[in-house]
């Protein structure tokens, strides 16, 4: 059994949502947390400089933890947390401060972006603190 455990959801992608969070339980020790993490990446400043419209990054999280929140409508066991960057890394830099014994990920699809798991799935495999179970 697990004490922490995290659970990347990206929210353009929340077909995955249920059967994470089902195994994560699963897997939850009797006093473990689950912690459900959505990553902003932001606009990258070369694009944002040349934008007509400057993008207003606070009305822009907002929107993220509205649609977050949206996303994990009924999960009241779930913690939630945004964090800003790029996910693979900072997802697994947060499991490191946290403690986390363990984060629930999903897969691409087959051929999707060329990738077999999944650009953030396969860089958690490799920079992750602590186990990385993905999940199709």
């Amino acid at each position: 059994m697990f004490n922490t455990i995290l659970v990347p959801v990206a929210l353009d992608h929340t077909e995955t949502i249920a059967r994470k969070l089902e195994v994560a339980r699963q897997l939850r020790g009797p006093e473990g947390r689950i912690i459900a993490v959505s990553v902003f990446e932001g606009i990258p400043t070369y694009v944002a400089e040349y934008a007509m419209v400057k993008p207003d990054r606070t009305k822009m999280l907002q929107e993220i933890r509205r649609a977050f929140d949206v996303a994990l409508t009924g999960q009241e066991d779930v913690e939630r947390v945004t964090l800003a960057g790029k996910p693979g890394v900072v997802i697994a830099t947060y499991a490191d401060e946290i403690g986390a014994d363990l984060i629930v990920t999903g897969a691409s699809r087959p051929g999707s972006e060329g990738y077999a798991l999944g650009s953030t799935a396969s860089r958690l495999a490799r920079r992750a603190p602590c186990s990385v179970l993905v999940v199709r």
